[in-house]
Parts: C-alpha cells; structure tokens; sequence
C-alpha cells in the first residue's frame, strides 16, 4: 500500500479517532461506530480498521505487535502524532500492558478510558505507567490512503447520524426516570433521580432535545386548556385562563 505515511496521512488519522470522541467506555464491548460503547483496544484496533490496518483485540496483543518488531521505544518526548502509546498496570491483570492510546503532540493523547472517549493530558498518573511507544511507521505497507480518505467520509455522517439517535434515546430515558418519579416507592426515587442528573451530565447534548420536547408537551397542554375552557366550571375556568397565559409566556409558545 503506502511507502511512507506523511504528516497529513497523520492529520488524517488523528481525524478519524476524533470522530469516536465522547463514544461511551464500556469494559469488554465491541463497538465499531461512533457512539458505540468501546474499551481502549477495541477505540484503537476499530480506528486502525479504517485506514487498511489489522491489530489484535487487547493493548497487550497490540503491544507485542511493536515489541517483536522492534518497533517501539521508552522515549515519551520522541513520540510523534499518531504513534500508539502502552500503558503498563492501569489495572490488575495478568498482562503487563493494560492499555494504549494514540498520541496527539503537546503531551495529549486521544484513548478510551472511563467514562468515555476523550482527550487526556499524559499527567503524573500515566507518566508512572508509561511502558513505551509504538511507532505508527511499523504499519507504513498496510495504511491505506485510499480506505482512510472513504471511511472518514462515511464515518463523518454516521457520527452525526448515530449521534442524534443515541440522544433521543438518553433523553427518552431521562424523560421515563423523571415523569415516573412520583410513582415508584420512595427508596428508588434517589436512585431515579441521580441516574437521570448523571444522563443529563455525561450527554449534556440531550438537554437541547428534553427542552424540545418538554416545549412541544407544554404546547399539547395549552391546546388541550384552550380547548376545554369551555367546559370546565365557571369557578374553574379563570384558573384555566390564568395557567394557559403563564404556559406561553414561560415557553414561547402559540
């Protein structure tokens, strides 16, 4: 395939890992799409898939990977952008290496850890962990230019499909956990809530699309108000009035 990946080969890979950024961090899981749960392996292995490179499933796989080639080193200040970075006793296991990221420059790297796919400061933490560098250029016969450039295309508006589904479908959770609140037993109400405070926070996004709905039930509400004033009692009916002017006014509406 290639003869030497460039710097813009480069530029484009690190594209393509940024279309996952905010994929959810899911131990185990194999998603291979933007917004599909994912571990650290699997964000590298399905980022490398798309530019025309087979890796193994887990960071220690990977790892052996440069190792048997002798293409790593212990030299953090010498990696370049996009080259792989091992992390060693992250957590317990039998394997050294426990994980792996992609360096950005500027002491950054782009991984799959915790809660989702983000952009994390190589600090004192990872620093004490770091095992070494896997040079990109030990894939240089296998990148695709061709592949890349296609799949960066298709993945771009798959993002942005499966983006806006997945915030439908947290926001309709969120939608359950605080319209069903009153009726559960009181010893699960602060477990409903808190998960749906913590929706709200890990897919801040899905805010827009709640205040979008709860505008369109409000809207409902008015219409229905409007609609039955006629019917209510003469005592009722001012209170109908005064709700339906407040509902408007509060949400802009009809």
């Amino acid at each position: 395939m290639a003869t030497k990946i460039t710097a813009e080969d480069r530029e484009l890979l690190i594209k393509i890992a940024k279309l996952f950024l905010d994929s959810p961090y899911q131990f185990g899981w194999n998603g291979d799409l933007p917004w599909d749960p994912t571990d650290c392996s699997r964000f590298v292995q399905v980022v490398l898939e798309n530019v025309g490179i087979t890796v193994e499933r887990n960071s220690a796989m990977q790892g052996e990977i440069f190792s048997s080639t002798w293409n790593m080193h212990g030299d953090l200040s010498k990696a370049e952008l996009w080259d792989l970075i091992f992390y060693k006793n992250t957590y317990e296991s039998h394997n050294e290496i426990t994980h792996v990221g992609f360096y950005l420059g500027n002491n950054k790297m782009i991984n799959a850890t915790w809660k989702k796919v983000q952009i994390t400061s190589i600090d004192t933490y990872w620093k004490n962990h770091f095992k070494w560098v896997g040079k990109l250029t030990c894939f240089t016969r296998e990148y695709n230019k061709t592949l890349a450039t296609k799949n960066y295309a298709r993945l771009q508006n798959k993002e942005e499909v499966d983006k806006t589904r997945v915030l439908k479908a947290v926001n309709a959770v969120i939608a359950v956990l605080t319209s069903t609140w009153w009726d559960l037993p009181s010893k699960y109400q602060d477990l409903s809530a808190s998960y749906a405070k913590k929706l709200r926070t890990d897919y801040p996004d899905a805010r827009k699309l709640e205040s979008d709905q709860a505008k369109k039930i409000y809207q409902s509400v008015v219409d229905m108000l409007s609609y039955s004033w006629k019917f209510a009692w003469y005592e009722e009916q001012k209170k109908y009035e005064e709700l339906v002017a407040y509902l408007r006014k509060k949400f802009w509406l009809q």
